[in-house]
């Protein structure tokens, strides 16, 4: 049997036009609006965690471990498919922003705590030597240097977080992967159809894992 039996110039014109024009603006659309909401969540509840404030410390404590012990898939089947059992009912692609807010989110959460964590006891007794209060403490000394260390690893969830967007193709929202499944089915080339997809996933993602592997180097001097 030949890989390829059609017209393969056609083909491929025809899958770099659809990924580009049709698949492509849903899956950074999707990717950055998810990654922002994500990041809103994952800081408010890694500070909240990081503070230990009574009560809500535990019930974000089990978000994060819920989410974190999920695969993906399950909770973008649950938002999308037993939510309307309670009389809530989302479009595809509010669905998708969700699932991927609420599960990106958790890792997140989860970078904002340890990189609190990692600054030196010493900075915390230098801001409270100068009479600062804790909210000035976190806003002049602690997040500054926190956010410094959590740029690489962000810059690293970011790129997982543009791969669980091909997850969302189950629920027929048009980005880049159910784009390729629809081709595929049209024009029987699978090899040709989910190399060029292949191909788009690494132009979105690689500079993306470059900019963290950078980010790391230069932490890694500055703090050396």
């Amino acid at each position: 049997m030949e890989p390829f039996s059609g017209d393969v110039l056609l083909i491929t014109r025809t899958l770099f036009v659809l990924y580009f024009t049709k698949g492509l603006p849903v899956t950074i659309y999707l990717s950055l609006l998810g990654f922002i909401t994500a990041m809103l969540v994952g800081f408010v509840v890694g500070l909240i965690r990081f503070l230990r404030v009574p009560i809500i410390r535990d019930l974000l404590q089990a978000y994060v471990d819920g989410m974190r012990g999920l695969p993906f898939l399950m909770v973008l089947y649950f938002l999308f498919h037993v939510l309307p059992f309670f009389d809530i009912r989302l479009t595809a692609f509010a669905t998708a922003v969700l699932a991927l807010t609420l599960h990106t989110g958790a890792y997140i959460s989860e970078i904002v705590r340890g990189c609190l964590l990692a600054i030196p006891k010493t900075q915390h007794e230098s801001a409270q030597s100068l009479a600062l209060n804790l909210r000035q403490r976190l806003q002049y000394v602690i997040i500054p240097q926190a956010v410094s260390l959590s740029l690489p690893p962000l810059a690293g969830q970011s790129v997982l977080h543009i791969k669980d967007t091909s997850v969302v193709s189950i629920i027929a929202l048009a980005e880049l992967t159910r784009v390729g499944r629809i081709q595929m089915q049209t024009n029987g080339e699978p090899l040709l159809t989910y190399a060029i997809l292949a191909l788009f996933y690494f132009v979105l993602c690689y500079p993306v894992l470059k900019l963290s592997i950078g980010l790391e180097g230069r932490i890694a001097r500055k703090f050396r």
